[in-house]
């Protein structure tokens, strides 16, 4: 009995070992964000870009790290109401998540921080102010990638003492390959 243990303890060892060989890369990439909720009533399409780390794991999935870049406009009409000549709401996610990859399509959850920074400018009211907050984001997102090329869509949130910013996201972005 214990040779048989020791037989599958090798061979669940060895097949283990043999399953972690798994793609590891490095995206980078555009980024569109279109608001929802209250953040769409206030805030245009934004644009930025993004950094991905993709750690293999297994032969279809990879730990992800994503960080990145976007921001929004505000609207002519709160820029108005609020007598400001500028104001935007830029968002840096950190993210890690797990990709799971169907022959070239993906599906990708991820959890983490999001730090959301605001800019006002009056030059009537002389204000130029700035402020950073942190709040708990996550996203869902899925893909296709095609000769390294990766073009995903995603929902994600952030959301902090009662508000939520909510967006559409689409990723279009080239994944560079790493030595293991």
């Amino acid at each position: 009995m214990k040779k048989l243990v020791l037989v599958l303890t090798v061979l669940s060892a060895a097949f283990v070992s043999s399953a972690q060989t798994g793609k590891n890369e490095i995206g980078v990439g555009a980024d569109l964000g279109l608001p929802t909720g209250d953040f769409k009533k206030a805030y245009k399409l934004g644009f930025g870009g993004y950094v991905k780390g993709l750690y293999g794991i297994g032969s279809a999935g990879q730990i992800t790290l994503t960080t990145g870049y976007t921001t929004y406009s505000a609207k002519s009409e709160v820029l108005d109401a609020m007598e400001v000549d500028k104001m935007k709401v830029g968002i840096i996610p950190i993210l890690a998540g797990y990709r799971h990859n169907f022959d070239g399509f993906y599906a990708e959850p991820a959890i983490g921080y999001g730090i959301l920074r605001n800019k006002f400018k009056s030059e009537q009211f002389d204000i130029d102010l700035s402020e950073s907050t942190g709040a708990f984001t996550w996203s869902l997102g899925a893909g296709y990638v095609v000769n390294k090329f990766d073009i995903g869509l995603r929902y994600q949130s952030s959301s902090k003492d009662g508000s939520t910013f909510g967006l559409f996201g689409l990723r279009i972005g080239y994944n560079f390959s790493l030595a293991k």
